[in-house]
């Protein structure tokens, strides 16, 4: 697969229900959505940022990418977000996780969001445990800036930003 050749589109409910079923395996099953009929997703999620699927050549989502306060996590410490960044979450596809996929796929985003948002300062959360993203991040240019626990999990992440 070419990451160049993904396509973002405006993410609708048929990307989510396709995105519902993926299935990380060992640690990284953290990632899993909740088995469930529906994905668990409020109604208005879409207005209150901007999300993004990414669609390979046949249609399928390959990864997807979420911009705005709703990319954040919550931390048990109460984390001072800093204005002045872009905050970006993102996934991709099981299947193409560990194959090298990563920095252009992150690249990707990117680049949307330098050219469609004027964004130019970043930021994104990331398990601690995930050290296969940590180093695609940091390979970004991405450096972590602090290590909190998030909320609801009680687990760790790293912040880390992108200038």
């Amino acid at each position: 697969m070419d990451i160049n050749e993904l396509m973002l589109t405006p993410m609708r409910q048929r990307h989510l229900y396709e995105i519902h079923s993926w299935r990380y395996e060992g640690e990284y099953a953290f990632y899993n959505w909740p088995e469930s009929p529906e994905p668990p997703v409020r109604p208005d999620a879409f207005a209150e940022g901007i999300c993004l699927a990414a669609l390979d050549a046949d249609g399928r989502v390959a990864g997807h990418f979420h911009f705005g306060e709703d990319a954040r996590i919550p931390t048990a410490e109460n984390y001072d977000y800093v204005p002045g960044y872009a905050d970006i979450g993102l996934g991709l596809r099981p299947d193409l996780c560990g194959h090298g996929y990563g920095s252009a796929f992150v690249q990707l985003g990117l680049d949307y969001a330098r050219a469609q948002l004027y964004a130019q300062r970043f930021r994104l959360s990331v398990a601690a445990f995930n050290r296969r993203a940590i180093k695609t991040y940091q390979r970004c240019g991405f450096d972590i800036v602090a290590q909190v626990t998030n909320a609801y999990f009680k687990n760790q992440f790293f912040i880390m930003t992108l200038e």
